[in-house]
């Protein structure tokens, strides 16, 4: 028995078999026992960086005071500029980055041994095992090959990194949680595993080391997991932690705010109180197709749509946003892109054709009812005017084959990018509404630092000229991502005019109960143009937080 600590991405505790995703490596840089020194630094610089990325990102999370110090002591061993320079000579000298790492880290490791500091002497198997870790991770690429395990029992998912596409290739009833020694909090994995409420930790040094069928017991809400645990401690855990139902009580809203379910992951909706009374505010559709093993026809996609869509009553929002391949939202399938024409080049890495069929499956699925298509990254005036059109065909082209086709349909722009922020006033033109994605507007704000999980002035801009944007040329504007369920923002969203918040279902009755709580006239979204204006003047996080504070206590 043993423990690892992570960061928490998903909070919960279950237990399973372990079973390692690992894709076969390669070490293309070496050919023939032939050296390249600078493919060899350049694998080396990028090894290093992301491995003391991750170290950072542990200790930025709720991990003990003695892990934060081993880390952060073996982050400033790995990158010292001695143990570097050594490094980087070896390598010119002919020696591969692997070998190079091993003579100078490992020997230079030796110097503790005879330490009078009882703790450094301690600590020192910890910071030999963490060295031997980066240097295993040296020259290695996945290859692109994959093989889907067929889960049949409880299984704990281990992996170095796991994409969206290939976690949703699995039978995700069997994954009871998920480890991984890289990962990123806020990637999209992030947001699948929360949706399904799969326990998961990110970043657990070691996790590679745990074998196949191994039990283990993930206590993510404590940012912990214990590899073969006495079933004393098993049961204690698994049986005594308070577990939230599934969905929560719903206090029901009467609010001219409206607050919907984000959702994407989930194939099939419950019919529960919180879809039945909020509906759909964005579907992340890309999420429902991310495993296919082959491009979704028009007949499974309306389909797959219509099931979901069937579930949520007339009177509730109905908003689907259209395929969003960017980033680590690659699908298994083959995705054709625009040679040529206002979607080449189109970000959100989906051509002409794919959409058009995926338009009309959505407007078939919403038959006789209302629906809003939400068109993402869209950075230029030349591209939502395209993506309009193609609406527009597609509903067009359904009249006149006498299919079935959404009463009303009207399209919304994400707003995610700053060219989207900076060209906010023309691009209202092309929409009757703003759904200003705060997830991705936080890492653009943050870069090239990783994203920041705090409310920084510069995410507080983007939004606020955004509103603006919105406001002026008189177009609806809600928000959707990580921070749209931060209720201590709602007073902030509100005063911009923030009137439609999108949020993981469990958040809907949370944020609801927020917003009864504010008294009539902070209920009401209304664009203040003196808060714009302190915003804009805003220099620090200290004043961001006094702000909002302000807000919530006038509230």
């Amino acid at each position: 028995m043993y423990s690892l600590t992570g960061m928490t991405v998903c909070e919960g505790a279950a237990a399973g078999s372990a079973l390692q995703l690992r894709c076969p490596r390669i070490a293309p840089r070496i050919k023939a026992g032939h050296i390249e020194p600078e493919a060899e630094i350049a694998a080396f610089e990028r090894t290093c960086h992301d491995f003391v990325a991750r170290l950072y990102q542990v200790m930025q999370g709720p991990a003990p005071d003695k892990v934060r110090d081993l880390f952060g002591a073996v982050a400033g061993f790995i990158q010292a500029p001695d143990n570097q320079e050594q490094i980087k000579s070896l390598i010119k000298d002919g020696m591969s980055a692997r070998a190079a790492c091993t003579s100078v880290l490992l020997e230079n490791l030796k110097a503790f041994e005879h330490s009078d500091d009882v703790e450094v002497k301690a600590q020192l198997r910890e910071l030999n095992a963490l060295a031997r870790e980066f240097i295993a991770s040296l020259d290695q690429e996945e290859s692109d090959s994959f093989v889907i395990p067929e889960l049949t029992a409880p299984t704990v998912i281990v992996a170095q990194d796991l994409s969206p596409a290939r976690f949703l290739c699995l039978r995700t009833e069997f994954v009871s949680a998920v480890v991984l020694e890289g990962g990123m909090a806020s990637g999209h994995l992030g947001v699948v595993l929360r949706e399904l409420r799969i326990p998961a930790l990110f970043s657990v040094i070691g996790a590679n080391a745990i074998k196949d069928g191994e039990q283990v017991l993930v206590d993510a809400s404590n940012a912990s997991l214990i590899v073969q645990p006495p079933q004393e401690a098993l049961n204690e855990l698994l049986h005594s932690q308070v577990m939230a139902p599934d969905y929560p009580e719903d206090p029901g809203l009467d609010s001219n705010v409206t607050v919907a379910c984000s959702i994407g992951a989930a194939r099939e909706l419950e019919v529960n109180q919180t879809f039945t009374r909020h509906g759909i505010g964005l579907l992340r559709s890309e999420f429902l197709f991310l495993g296919s093993d082959h491009e979704p026809t028009e007949e499974e996609m309306e389909l797959c749509f219509g099931r979901l869509f069937a579930k949520i009553p007339e009177h509730a929002p109905l908003s689907a946003r259209t395929f969003d391949f960017a980033g680590d939202k690659k699908p298994i399938f083959t995705v054709n892109l625009d040679d040529t024409g206002p979607l080449h080049g189109y970000g959100a890495c989906v051509g002409t054709a794919l959409l058009k069929k995926e338009i009309r499956a959505m407007l078939q699925a919403a038959r006789e009812r209302d629906i809003c298509i939400v068109f993402p990254l869209v950075v230029r005036f030349s591209e939502g005017n395209y993506l309009n059109s193609l609406l527009c065909d597609a509903i067009d082209e359904l009249q006149a084959e006498g299919k079935p086709c959404a009463r009303n349909c009207h399209s919304a722009l994400m707003i995610e990018t700053p060219a989207a922020v900076l060209c906010a006033s023309a691009f209202a033109s092309l929409s009757s509404r703003f759904i200003i994605g705060t997830s991705s507007l936080a890492e653009y704000a943050s870069a090239p630092r990783t994203p920041d999980t705090s409310f920084t002035p510069a995410l507080a801009k983007m939004i606020a000229l955004a509103c603006k944007g919105a406001h002026d040329a008189k177009v609806k504007v809600g928000v959707a991502g990580r921070f749209a369920a931060r209720v201590e923002l709602l007073p902030f969203f509100l005063q911009l005019g923030v009137d439609y918040i999108s949020v993981d279902s469990y958040s809907v009755p949370k944020v609801g109960a927020a917003l009864e709580r504010l008294d009539s006239e902070q209920h009401t979204p209304c664009f203040n143009p003196e808060l714009y204006a302190k915003v804009m003047h805003l220099t620090s996080g200290r004043d961001i937080t006094a702000l909002i504070n302000n807000l919530n206590f006038l509230g």
